[in-house]
């Protein structure tokens, strides 16, 4: 890692640190909007972080950005910087300006927004919203076509929901909307493309939230006293604090690698078939870890975990609503097997023995 993403890294840590705490978290879902959070985040720079200095931002590598949405998932952090991260880095790679404000990528996978006639008409069921933001990016399709569209949210219809981590979800519904600008059919972004790329920003989001949670478990079987000795000296609470330990540690691994395979290509949205195998790893890794993870962390905390006041619910939530966003890990599954399958279909005759492993591993 470079020097001055380090830096970054540990600027934000920082921040985290000081501005979102439990409490925050909490204040957030219950509607009391984290004003001096969402301030230090902006005036950081943190949301640029994916935009090129010749577009007003950090110059950060993917790395970086991937690092940083790990990173703030450990503070179930109550700010849509995920979003906003991504969303600006689309805008960057369709060359639209990049305003220096809080901004989300409408998109969940379903069928894109059409245009026609200058004119955008479509149905997002669930995209990621918050109460800040001031801008809304719209993938859509132009005769097979990517181009960006971008709205202010009172130009179109939001249904404001919320998911099952009390995180703000809308439906986006556009009815012969005209954007506020449109960028030409940008190069090498396809659909696929941007549900690749989703689905590794949530699998980032997992690994990071499992990490605290097992950073929490840790913490309270070795200060949680019963029958006169602490928890953590049982064997069978031992037995599920490392199995913890190895499902998060796996998750970070399969995160790690699709991050730097994504990194090699200058078009990260492309939704090329090098980095589809490792994408789709990491979601499907992380999404099966997400359950198991969650279960034995509630199991070691007791009533305890259910406690609103104690944060392990905060990240057991997240994780539950995170593997279903940008597919399961049933979708992604489906996709490593169609995607060998293909493969295979394409191989000479009787040169398959062995091959589904090498396919899967290299």
């Amino acid at each position: 890692m470079e020097q001055t993403d380090q830096l970054i890294l540990d600027t934000a840590q920082r921040l985290f640190a000081d501005h979102c705490g439990a409490d925050v978290v909490n204040a957030a879902e219950s509607g009391v909007a984290p004003v001096r959070l969402l301030t230090a985040l902006l005036e950081a720079g943190l949301p640029l972080a994916w935009v090129p200095e010749n577009a007003g931002g950090v110059g950060g590598s993917l790395a970086l950005g991937f690092n940083l949405i790990r990173q703030s998932a450990g503070f179930a952090l109550a700010a849509p910087l995920a979003e906003t991260l991504v969303a600006n880095r689309v805008l960057a790679e369709s060359g639209l300006e990049v305003a220096e404000s809080w901004t989300v990528l409408v998109f969940d996978g379903g069928v894109l927004p059409m245009l026609a006639g200058g004119k955008i008409s479509g149905l997002v069921e669930s995209a990621p919203m918050h109460a800040g933001v001031t801008r809304l990016v719209v993938p859509v399709s132009d005769q097979g076509a990517i181009r960006i569209a971008t709205f202010a949210p009172d130009d179109v219809e939001i249904d404001y929901r919320e998911s099952l981590a009390g995180e703000s979800r809308a439906q986006v519904q556009l009815s012969e909307s005209v954007p506020l600008a449109l960028s030409s059919a940008v190069d090498g972004m396809s659909e696929h493309g941007l549900m690749q790329f989703c689905a590794l920003v949530r699998a980032c989001q997992i690994a990071g939230a499992m990490e605290k949670m097992n950073e929490l478990t840790v913490a309270y079987v070795k200060e949680r006293q019963q029958f006169g000795r602490a928890l953590g000296k049982f064997q069978a609470i031992q037995h599920k604090v490392a199995d913890i330990a190895g499902e998060s540690a796996l998750a970070n691994a399969a995160v790690e690698q699709a991050a730097r395979e994504l990194s090699e290509h200058s078009r990260p949205f492309s939704g090329s078939a090098d980095t589809l195998l490792s994408i789709a790893t990491a979601k499907v890794v992380a999404s099966e870890a997400a359950g198991t993870v969650s279960r034995l962390a509630h199991q070691c905390h007791g009533a305890m975990g259910f406690s609103y006041e104690y944060p392990l619910q905060q990240y057991s939530r997240r994780i539950w609503s995170w593997r279903e966003e940008y597919g399961s890990e049933f979708y992604w599954s489906e996709r490593i097997g169609l995607a060998v399958a293909d493969e295979l279909k394409h191989s000479a005759p009787g040169q398959n023995d062995g091959r589904v492993w090498d396919i899967v591993s290299r």
